[in-house]
């Protein structure tokens, strides 16, 4: 373990990796993205990828790309050896470089290179053979050389801004109206990453892994017998509506070192649901509803939030509800809706954000995006053990924040503190942080939101037997990963100068990945479960074992 933690390291600090057109580029090891579009190919020839883009409607372009977290004011880098054919005009063939911030696209003639967004060219010949073309960048510096000579010299110039803060690198065809046709015969490129200090005290194990599946969102639920069980989404598509494909339960006998699929004898419920009755107390937001595409306009004209889904089927939000069952499943109180809110409908967290204060009150974090278009938090609660519900606000939006998956917990003190995710909000220097509120009347009210300096989302919180809690959170930037930081107070101050880093090895997907949950074994091991996206692209359920550092 110690051996792939030190691989974890190298890996942050500045991974390379090389296309090398042996086979198409979904199919190479880490895959790139590309489409098959009308009136364009591409197609291994030779040992070489050939690039054609003959279509100049809108969407006909050929473009393949990799999402390699790249990070702005450190050294990254793009080489491809290509030949070029034909380019009518910007984009037609490209070579393109988004770290977040600032952008560099390369269009490749026969004759020549442009960067037209930034009105540099150079006379080059890229059709009488193969050539190497380079692009390097850094902050607001870029250099373009071929064939290991500087062509275009963009030191202070590249200050395009990331088309809606993408971090990809590409090639192919880029421009619906321009057309093309290149050869390729490899694509390399280099991102230094900020390097961090991986805990030592962790151990990582595979929950579930398969390529071609999705898989995403688990649960982590331990019971009176020791046994972990998860359960998750097995999905086809790369989608957070989409739920065609099902979903997975798994069951762990050894504290999440090992994992064998679910069969009818393992519990399905959530522990902290159980009523003094034995009964369960469930509520939640409806969520995503899936009807014919028929029904869009009708229901954009109430005001809701739709969703195209696949062909035929879009979904749209609606409000909340609630029900109490029976341990095996039979229904005690049928489903009956909340009244919560007006405006575009309401969306559910995960585990995270159930919370059973005892004494018959129980509180479970929603969110929704209002009729001013603010996304804001809000609280359902029931103080007679889950027979009836209210819902109540926790962080109202405006135009400069975005409350929404929000993680609960209760303190030493018995106070209630929420850590809500912002990674929506316009206000893009606070945008990623958690924001916190707190509740002393045990969820009735709530205080102002005021940033805990933790830069990560979403969360779950979990309050140790010495007092302290503890949060889980995913890291969607350079180095991407699971991380962890502790509050001493009840949450009034979070130790982030003392972060734990528990992965740094994510890659890929948009940032796609966390959503941890965290549970305490009975030797006081840390269980933190999570979906995760590797170098391979293949999105997978994980748990870290970790022990957490003596007070």
């Amino acid at each position: 373990m110690m051996e792939l933690l030190a691989l974890f390291v190298a890996l942050a600090a500045t991974p390379t990796f090389t296309y090398d057109a042996e086979v198409l580029p979904n199919q190479a090891r880490p895959p790139w993205s590309f489409r098959e579009t009308t009136n364009c190919s591409a197609a291994v020839e030779d040992g070489v990828l050939h690039v054609r883009d003959d279509g100049t409607a809108q969407g006909e372009l050929q473009f393949i790309s990799f999402s390699w977290a790249a990070t702005a004011d450190r050294p990254h880098s793009v080489e491809a050896r290509v030949k070029v054919a034909s380019c009518s005009g910007p984009s037609g063939v490209i070579i393109l470089a988004a770290d977040g911030v600032r952008e560099v696209g390369l269009t490749l003639f026969p004759d020549r290179i442009e960067s037209h967004r930034l009105e540099a060219r150079a006379e080059v010949d890229l059709a009488d053979d193969f050539h190497v073309v380079r692009l390097e960048m850094v902050g607001d510096d870029a250099v373009v050389k071929v064939d290991g000579h500087v062509v275009l010299d963009l030191t202070g110039k590249s200050t395009w801004e990331a088309h809606a803060g993408r971090n990809v690198v590409g090639f192919g065809s880029l421009s619906s109206a321009a057309t093309g046709e290149a050869w390729w015969d490899y694509v390399t490129w280099s991102a230094e990453q900020p390097e961090v200090e991986i805990y030592s005290h962790a151990e990582h194990h595979i929950v579930y892994k398969r390529e071609d599946v999705y898989a995403c969102f688990p649960s982590l639920h331990q019971y009176e017998d020791g046994s972990l069980v998860s359960g998750f989404g097995t999905r086809v598509r790369r989608s957070h509506i989409d739920n065609t494909g099902g979903a997975a339960r798994m069951v762990s006998r050894d504290g999440g070192v090992t994992w064998e699929k679910a069969d009818g004898t393992a519990p399905h419920h959530n522990p902290n649901t159980v009523r003094a009755d034995g009964h369960l107390a469930n509520a939640n937001a409806i969520g995503w509803r899936y009807v014919d595409e028929g029904e869009m306009e009708r229901l954009k004209a109430e005001g809701r939030t739709v969703r195209a889904v696949r062909p035929g089927t879009v979904a749209y939000l609606s409000g909340a509800r609630f029900t109490v069952r029976s341990i095996t499943g039979e229904t005690i109180r049928p489903w009956a809706e909340i009244d919560v809110p007006p405006g575009g409908g309401m969306m559910n967290f995960h585990q995270a954000a159930y919370l059973n204060l005892g004494n018959r009150v129980r509180l479970v974090g929603i969110y929704d995006t209002g009729p001013d278009g603010h996304r804001s938090a809000h609280v359902l609660r029931t103080e007679d053990d889950g027979d009836s519900w209210t819902c109540l606000p926790l962080a109202l939006g405006d135009e400069q924040m975005s409350f929404n998956e929000t993680a609960l917990g209760a303190n030493a003190e018995g106070h209630v503190i929420a850590l809500m995710r912002t990674a929506e909000s316009t206000n893009k220097k606070q945008a990623g942080f958690l924001y916190q509120v707190a509740s002393t009347d045990r969820g009735k009210t709530w205080s102002e939101p005021v940033d805990t300096g933790i830069w990560g989302y979403p969360a779950h919180l979990l309050l140790l037997p010495d007092g302290r809690l503890v949060a889980t959170y995913g890291y969607r930037r350079a180095p991407m990963g699971i991380r962890a930081c502790f509050s001493h107070d009840g949450g009034r101050s979070w130790d982030i100068e003392n972060e734990i880093i528990l992965r740094a090895d994510g890659f890929g997907s948009g940032s796609d990945l966390g959503y941890p949950i965290t549970q305490r074994l009975s030797d006081g091991t840390l269980a933190t479960i999570y979906y995760f996206n590797g170098i391979d692209n293949i999105t997978h359920i994980c748990l870290t074992r970790w022990t957490p550092p003596i007070r």
